[in-house]
């Protein structure tokens, strides 16, 4: 009996929305899906495989998948011709109705040539561009720095009774270290005046001060 791994389908295309988007659209990763199933379903019974349209390994189906042992149609294995079963993993595919199946499209009164192929990884994806990196000039360099944070906590420290010392650099530090960090996720230099506030109202409470 074949196993029915249309659950197998549902979750490789939850955790695959890109290779699905793609498959059967004729595009670059148009077996990107199909090579990722079919892995997946090797994985769980050896007799899962790739569907070689019409005989030829070199033209496998992106939307079907191959079972070896059982069915009306048929694999040549060494010469020896085994039953098989091709299964259609993807009704509308190529198209944005496309929807997660698991349909025997075998026709016992026309029992077909198929292929059996050995399931391959896909290409692995791209990687991830690298992150844009706003200079120091870019986040207002020496000038932006001294007015909106040394001059600020120097102020505070007077107020306080205090003089600037090495403990002082943690607050420089912490408060350029998010501006930086914030804007390189946003991919453009964001508002810093919060970050400033957000560090300025722990240091004044840490030097006994009343909060901005």
């Amino acid at each position: 009996m074949i196993p029915n791994l249309l659950s197998e389908v549902e979750a490789c295309k939850r955790e695959h929305p890109v290779a699905w988007a793609a498959a059967h659209t004729g595009s670059a990763q148009t077996d990107d899906f199909i090579l990722l199933l079919a892995t997946r379903c090797h994985a769980l019974d050896s007799r899962f495989g790739n569907n070689g349209k019409r005989g030829n390994p070199a033209d496998i189906s992106d939307d079907a998948l191959c079972f070896k042992g059982e069915g009306t149609d048929f694999v040549d294995v060494n010469g020896v011709l085994v039953p098989a079963t091709v299964i259609d993993v993807i009704g509308a595919a190529g198209t944005p109705a496309a929807v997660a199946q698991w349909m025997a499209v075998s026709n016992p009164n026309a029992p077909i040539k198929t292929a059996w192929v050995q399931p391959r990884a896909a290409a692995p994806p791209p990687p991830p561009p690298a992150p844009t990196i706003p200079s120091y000039e870019d986040l207002g360099g020496d000038e932006w720095h001294r007015v909106h944070v040394g001059v600020l906590l120097e102020a505070d420290m007077a107020l306080a009774g205090q003089r600037l010392n090495d403990g002082s650099s943690v607050w420089f530090a912490r408060t350029i270290y998010e501006c930086l960090a914030e804007s390189v996720k946003a991919g453009h230099v964001v508002d810093r005046d919060p970050i400033v506030k957000k560090y300025r109202t722990q240091w004044r409470a840490i030097l006994g001060l009343p909060p901005l």
